[in-house]
């Protein structure tokens, strides 16, 4: 009997991730994980793939057009897009009503990708990656932390949209704005400052391959820019504070 309910719940949840899911992978220097991730991906049962190739090999080019997933999507850069932007252009291509943004350079396995799907068929608008110890160092963490309080969300600690994996609801996106998703810090406010529910994901176990193709100067650069994108946000929230304060007044 136990197994007859296991199998019928794995038979909806299937059901509903073909109807519902996209999965949308940014992909660079990534052969060592993403042929690993892509099987991992496609135990999932998502409705589509959608695969941004940004600066790649041709083996990580070669992996990916060689995907055997009936309904997937490749686009492909021949130079880098910068740490964010592929995130707007996989979800103006995305056609399920919950998406599933993930790394390349990360093999997660399926039943660890699970509960950020379900905590959007449950309620949840975002499902962010519950920040751990390492998931994010230095300054980097202290503008999360900081963050999150400034906007009186301190259950999510550290948890940010610019940690990956996360998963979005369409609808919450189209309030927020897919071109903004491209400032993960500024979607995220925008999204709490029109009362969308937030939820943290627990990540029990990855594999990464460790940064191999980040220089110092390149590591740099994304911790910048990170700050600049949190920069940008507390500005908008502070004229959002300003604006309702005024119209108190």
């Amino acid at each position: 009997m136990g197994n007859e309910k296991r199998n019928k719940r794995a038979a909806i949840k299937k059901d509903k991730n073909r109807k519902r899911l996209s999965v949308i992978i940014s992909v660079e220097q990534d052969e060592i994980t993403i042929k690993a991730l892509l099987q991992q991906v496609e135990k999932l049962h998502p409705k589509e793939i959608i695969m941004i190739l940004q600066g790649s090999n041709e083996e990580s080019i070669e992996i990916l057009l060689n995907s055997q997933f009936p309904s997937h999507t490749t686009i492909i850069y021949p130079f880098s897009l910068g740490d964010e932007l592929w995130r707007s252009i996989g979800a103006k291509e995305a056609t399920g009503d919950v998406w599933l943004f993930l790394d390349g350079s990360e093999m997660i396995l399926a039943e660890e990708l699970s509960p950020f799907v379900r905590a959007c068929y449950g309620g949840a608008d975002i499902a962010l990656r519950k920040s751990t110890a390492g998931s994010v160092t230095g300054t980097v963490s202290l503008a999360c932390a900081f963050f999150n309080h400034l906007l009186e969300q301190q259950q999510l600690g550290m948890s940010s949209m610019m940690m990956l994996p996360f998963a979005i609801k369409k609808k919450a996106a189209s309030l927020v704005g897919i071109d903004q998703l491209v400032v993960p810090p500024l979607a995220q406010a925008i999204a709490i400052r029109n009362g969308l529910r937030v939820e943290t994901v627990p990540l029990k176990w990855y594999f990464g391959h460790g940064g191999l193709n980040v220089t110092p100067s390149r590591s740099r650069q994304k911790e910048m820019t990170c700050l600049g994108d949190h920069l940008e946000a507390v500005l908008y929230w502070s004229e959002q504070i300003r604006s309702e304060q005024g119209k108190v007044i």
